[in-house]
């Protein structure tokens, strides 16, 4: 047990201190979505925000998206989303500075 909490503490001193906060902000995001019985998104607005307004107005923009090409609920919605954000992150686009987050 304590080799394991070795491993893990000197996997996590190798990381970037801005990719930790980003995965707590991502970690922390909460949205609330209703679809229609068609399938279409009808709402979609934060109930727990990153913290970053960028990365909340993506999360929803994903959300439709992700239900549009047909991942609808649970599990495969919420892997297509967390695919989206983490490629948004990734390509820079989400403001990570002290922007203040807004509900949608």
């Amino acid at each position: 047990m304590m080799l394991a909490v070795a491993l893990l503490a000197a996997q996590t001193a190798d990381v970037p201190p801005d990719v930790v906060v980003t995965g707590e902000r991502l970690r922390r995001l909460r949205i609330d979505t209703n679809i229609d019985r068609r399938g279409r998104v009808r709402n979609c607005q934060v109930a727990v925000s990153s913290g970053d307004a960028a990365i909340d107005r993506q999360a929803c923009l994903a959300t439709r998206d992700c239900v549009a090409s047909g991942s609808r609920a649970g599990g495969p919605l919420a892997d297509c989303v967390d695919t989206a954000l983490i490629a948004f992150v990734r390509a820079g686009r989400g403001d990570l500075g002290n922007e203040n987050a807004e509900n949608h």
